[in-house]
C-alpha cells in the first residue's frame, strides 16, 4: 500500500476523546514557545494572552473585587510571561506564577526583578505542584481549564484545594457551549501552515477538526511534517454551561460562588462563547 495514503489516512482518523494529549510538547518546544511568547507580548493580539487593555481591566477588577493589596497572596497557574502577576504585584500583593514554558517564565522573572516587585515565577508543571503555601486568590486565565483532559482537570482542582487559604477563591474562565455551535469538522493543509508557527524549518501542516457532541468537546489536530520527522499537536477544548461546570467542581469539593461574563467581571451572557467563575471550597 502507498505509505503516503496510509499516513494521510492516519491523520484523518478520529481519535477517542483525549486519546492523545500533547500539552507539554506544545508549550516546551523551543520554536513554538518563542512564537507563543511573542503573541503574549503583542498588546493588540488575542492569542496566547488577552489583549493588554483587557489584562489591565481584569487585574483592576480582581484588585477591587477581592480586596487585594499588601498582605494578599495570589497565584497564577499558567502564568506565561507574568502579565497578571506583575500587575497584581504592582497593586501590593505577593504574586506567584507557575508555568512550564521556560522562555515565558524567564521573561516574567526579568520583569519582576527589574521593577523590584514581590512577584516570583516557577518553571514547573502546575499539575504536580505542592508548595506548602496558601493563597487568597488562585487564577487561571485564557480558558486553560478547558484544554485539559478530565483527569487533569481533577488533578488541577486537587492542586488548587491544597493551596487555597481559608476563605480563598479560585477564579478562572472557560469556553461556553455557544462556542461549540460554529465548530465544523474538516481538514486544512498548507505549506508552513499558520505562517511558520509550528517549526523553524520548512514543513507541511495538516489540521483536522473533530466534534464530540456527546462530550461537548472539540479537537484541532495538527500534523506537522518536516523533512526529518512528523510531530502531532492536539488542541482539545471542553465547552461548559454554568450548571455542567458547577457539577464538575462539586465532584472535587468546590462550589460556584459567582458567575461572570469574563475575568474583568462583566455580566454573564448565556449567548456568549465564554464565562468566568469564582469557586470556593464547599463547607
Amino acid at each position: 500500500m502507498n505509505p503516503l495514503f496510509t499516513a494521510l489516512s492516519a491523520m484523518a482518523e478520529r481519535p477517542a476523546p483525549y486519546a492523545l494529549v500533547t500539552t507539554a510538547d506544545l508549550w516546551t518546544d523551543p520554536h513554538i514557545s518563542e512564537r507563543m511568547l511573542a503573541n503574549h507580548l503583542a498588546p493588540e493580539v488575542e492569542a496566547a494572552s488577552h489583549r493588554a487593555e483587557f489584562v489591565d481591566r481584569a487585574t483592576d477588577w480582581m484588585v477591587g473585587h477581592f480586596g487585594l493589596g499588601a498582605g494578599s497572596r495570589v497565584a497564577d497557574l499558567g502564568c506565561g510571561p507574568g502579565l497578571y502577576t506583575t500587575r497584581l504585584a504592582r497593586a501590593g500583593a505577593h504574586a506567584l506564577g507557575v508555568d512550564f514554558a521556560r522562555l515565558s517564565v524567564d521573561h516574567a522573572e526579568k520583569t519582576a526583578r527589574a521593577e523590584g516587585l514581590d512577584a516570583h515565577h516557577l518553571c514547573r508543571d502546575y499539575l504536580s505542584l505542592d508548595l506548602g503555601e496558601r493563597f487568597d486568590l488562585i487564577v487561571m486565565v485564557m480558558r486553560d481549564y478547558c484544554a485539559m483532559a478530565p483527569e487533569d482537570r481533577s488533578r488541577l482542582l486537587g492542586v488548587v484545594r491544597r493551596h487555597l487559604a481559608d476563605g480563598g477563591v479560585f477564579l478562572f474562565d472557560v469556553d461556553a457551549e455557544p462556542a461549540l455551535d460554529p465548530v465544523r469538522e474538516g481538514a486544512v493543509c498548507a505549506p508552513d501552515l499558520m505562517g511558520g508557527f509550528w517549526a523553524d524549518r520548512p514543513y507541511h501542516g495538516f489540521r483536522h477538526t473533530f466534534r464530540y457532541d456527546d462530550e461537548r468537546v472539540s479537537l484541532d489536530r495538527y500534523d506537522i511534517v518536516t523533512a526529518d520527522d512528523t510531530r502531532v499537536f492536539c488542541n482539545w477544548v471542553r465547552y461548559f454551561t454554568p450548571d455542567t461546570l458547577a457539577a464538575e467542581l462539586a465532584d472535587s469539593g468546590f462550589g460556584v460562588a459567582e458567575v461572570h461574563g469574563d475575568l474583568a467581571g462583566a455580566p454573564y451572557d448565556p449567548a456568549s462563547g465564554q464565562f468566568a467563575v469564582v469557586a470556593r471550597l464547599s463547607d
